[in-house]
């Protein structure tokens, strides 16, 4: 077995929620990208400490599976091109899809 194949936690079953990344439970907030304002300057894909950002297409792309929600990608971007956005709204009930 290929470790790219390999679960999250060494003994989780295929299918569990500990073979598949987590950061959608933990995560409060993250960034929504306007790309009429962003100028591909890549201060966000720099200071991103989770690699959750890259450029492709000629945009910003976000992979949020990797993100954590911490803010870092809004506070340094120098067009204001991200902000961050709740994730979650209520009682801990999903916000519903931009």
């Amino acid at each position: 077995m290929a470790a790219k194949d390999l679960p999250l936690v060494p003994g989780a079953r295929p299918g569990s929620m500990a073979a598949a990344a987590a950061m959608e439970r933990i995560r409060e907030q993250r960034p929504a990208i306007d790309k009429e304002k962003c100028n591909l300057c890549r201060e966000c894909l720099l200071y991103c400490p989770d690699a959750a950002l890259a450029i492709a297409g000629g945009e910003v792309r976000l992979e949020l599976r990797f993100c954590k929600g911490c803010g870092i990608c809004a506070r340094e971007c120098p067009a204001r091109a991200i902000t961050m956005v709740p994730e979650y709204a209520g009682d801990r009930g999903l916000v519903g899809e931009e």
